[in-house]
This record gives C-alpha cells, structure tokens and sequence, in this order.
C-alpha cells in the first residue's frame, strides 16, 4: 500500500500536494434539476477534471438522496460503509462542498465524478442531515454554489489492495 492509503504514524501526520486555482464559477440550479447530475453535466461541457464545490448559498431540496455514514453492523472494523437515505419534504440545503473529480466512467474511460457533502434540515419535518449527496436529489425553487477549478494535479490511483470498492479513496499528485 501506498504512504496516504495507511494510517498516521502520528498524530501530526498529514500528505499535500500543491495546486493552482483556474477558472471560477457560480451555478445556480432551479425546480426540476438533479443536483448531481447537472453539477457532473457542467464538469463535462466545461472540460473540468477538479474542481472544488463549495459556499452553497441558497437552496431547497425535495426529495433530498443522502448517502449517510453509520456503523456496520455485519463488520464493526468497516468504517467506510454507508446506508441510503430519502427525505421526501421539502428540505433547505444548510451547507454543501466537494469536489470534482476523474473516475472511471461504465465504458471504462474518464468522467467527471462530483463527491458532494450536503447538511440538510428544515421545519417540514426533516431532521438535521449530512452525508454523499446522491443522483436523485431534484431542486425545489433554486440552488446556487461556487465551482471552482483545481489545476497542477492528477489523480494518484489506489494499490490493488484497495480496489474492490466501485469508487476507491483517491489521493493527488502535484504535476509541473
């Protein structure tokens, strides 16, 4: 296994990479559109292999599709697992970040992959939520974000040990 795939040796530990911002943008989604996928959509008509998500500034959710971290139960030592989650009421997006990145599209070749934390909630009977916003979770009125491209790195792929997940923990590399 590669040094970032490990555990820390201690506990002031860490890897870096440098990077440069690039282009900038604002996204604004309205009633209708799935969030994931017209974030994903803009990655491709705009040619953006990373990019960082981030600064969400309005938005409302009905239904909202979470993936939400829990414990599993068949193996306490997994902690990677999550379990699907569907608010059906309207719900606001309180926060929501990520980033944009290459992974292996069904044919094989490179797509972009936006992996978008959202915290959700609001007084229609949705308790305080977080986790993996998935593909499904369709705007109510409007949602707007701040996408802004990453350049000077490239994907750093994990050992083979690592690759039984449909979409493995990657890490960067700085390119010059």
């Amino acid at each position: 296994m590669q040094k970032w795939e490990l555990d820390s040796e201690s506990n002031t530990e860490y890897h870096v990479v440098e990077a440069q911002r690039g282009r900038e943008w604002i996204i604004r989604m309205t009633t209708g559109a799935d969030v994931f996928l017209a974030v994903q959509q803009f990655a491709k008509d705009h040619n953006v292999r990373f990019a960082k998500i981030h600064a969400a500034f309005m938005g409302g959710l009905q239904p909202a599709r979470l993936l939400m971290w829990i414990p599993d139960k068949n193996d306490p030592t997994n902690w990677h697992w999550e379990a699907p989650a569907t608010f059906e009421n309207l719900s606001m997006v309180g926060a929501m970040g990520g980033v944009i990145h290459p992974r292996p599209g069904k044919d094989g070749k490179e797509e972009p992959f936006p992996a978008i934390h959202a915290v959700i909630g609001g007084a229609w009977n949705v308790p305080t939520s977080c986790g993996h916003l998935e593909q499904g979770s369709i705007v109510k009125g409007v949602v707007e974000c701040f996408i802004t491209e990453i350049l000077g790195i490239d994907v750093l792929a994990p050992s083979a040990d690592n690759r039984a997940d449909e979409y493995p923990e990657n890490w960067y590399q700085t390119i010059k």
